[in-house]
């Protein structure tokens, strides 16, 4: 792989990993076993994921920036960071937990807490966060028990696994909202930042223009550009764009509704509008995205 920007099936095939639910979820260990894994250059991968150091050591590289980890340390890595494995000590074992991107950010759409989420990867200047040895454990053995029922079907397979993503997104948020707390109190623009994303939460689907959030916060929309943009980086248009082709892909991947339908409950003034948003952002039309899920 050249550095490029890869999905979490394009990553299990490169490792050729087993454990990997319907191309949306996996959970492995990473040990000197695992194919390629002397070999991982930089990439953007498309995915959420925590890394789990159980034994060992390993240097990586984020944004050409190299970090070490070792035994209890965690990583969160998310799309848009690029990574790679610069080494390894030989005894190197950690838990490696992969969500796609738009099941993720789907996720994140469910529970009000998670809005610490986005403002710890805007924020923060290093993903390692390290844990007391018993929550390691504990987060352990919620990594090891989404690996089984990866691996174990059942007739409640993706309820289950729903379940145990979210408790595990629970229990790496701990950490997350500690080293926040432990921190200065945020200050007024992200203050206005945490209440944005709030709002994008409950209103995405009905609301695609700042100008909804700024009229709710009480501020103009330039000034609310520029506070989202003196945050994070990023512009106002970059989180509400994301979210929308999050539940688009979504609803073409895993529901029947037709193409219309979901222009409408997304808030597009017509199929044709929801087909150049779509096509802006995946680089293929609505029915093409549909029709090539339904090849796999």
């Amino acid at each position: 792989m050249k550095e490029q920007i890869i999905r979490l099936s394009e990553l299990a095939d490169y490792h050729q990993i087993k454990e990997v639910y319907e191309n949306r979820v996996a959970c492995f260990e990473m040990n000197s076993q695992l194919v390629n894994i002397d070999t991982i250059p930089p990439v953007f991968a498309d995915i959420f994921s925590v890394v789990l150091v159980q034994q060992g050591s390993a240097t990586f590289s984020l944004n050409y920036r190299e970090q070490t980890v070792a035994t209890d340390d965690m990583l969160l890595f998310w799309p848009s960071l690029l990574v790679s494995l610069s080494r390894q000590s030989p005894d190197f074992k950690a838990l490696h937990l992969l969500c796609e991107r738009t099941l993720f950010e789907r996720l994140l759409a469910t529970d009000p807490a998670y809005r610490q989420y986005p403002l710890f990867f805007c924020q923060t200047q290093s993903p390692i966060l390290h844990l007391h040895h018993a929550m390691a454990e504990t987060l352990a053995a919620d990594l090891q028990q989404i690996a089984r029922h990866i691996v174990h079907p059942s007739p409640y397979q993706e309820g289950i696994l729903h379940h145990l993503l979210h408790v595990v997104l629970l229990q790496v948020l701990e950490p997350v909202a500690l080293r926040a707390h432990s921190h200065t109190h945020l200050s007024h623009p992200e203050q206005l930042f945490q209440q944005f994303i709030g709002l994008l939460i409950a209103h995405y689907k009905q609301e695609h223009y700042i100008g909804f959030y700024a009229r709710n916060l009480s501020i103009s929309p330039s000034y609310l550009s520029r506070i989202i943009r003196k945050t994070t980086g990023k512009t106002a248009a970059y989180f509400i764009t994301g979210l929308l082709h999050a539940e688009a892909c979504r609803l073409l991947l895993h529901t029947d509704l037709p193409i219309q339908t979901i222009a409408d409950t997304l808030n597009f003034s017509d199929q044709s509008a929801f087909g150049k948003f779509f096509k802006g952002n995946a680089g293929v039309s609505p029915q093409q995205y549909r029709n090539r899920a339904v090849a796999k």
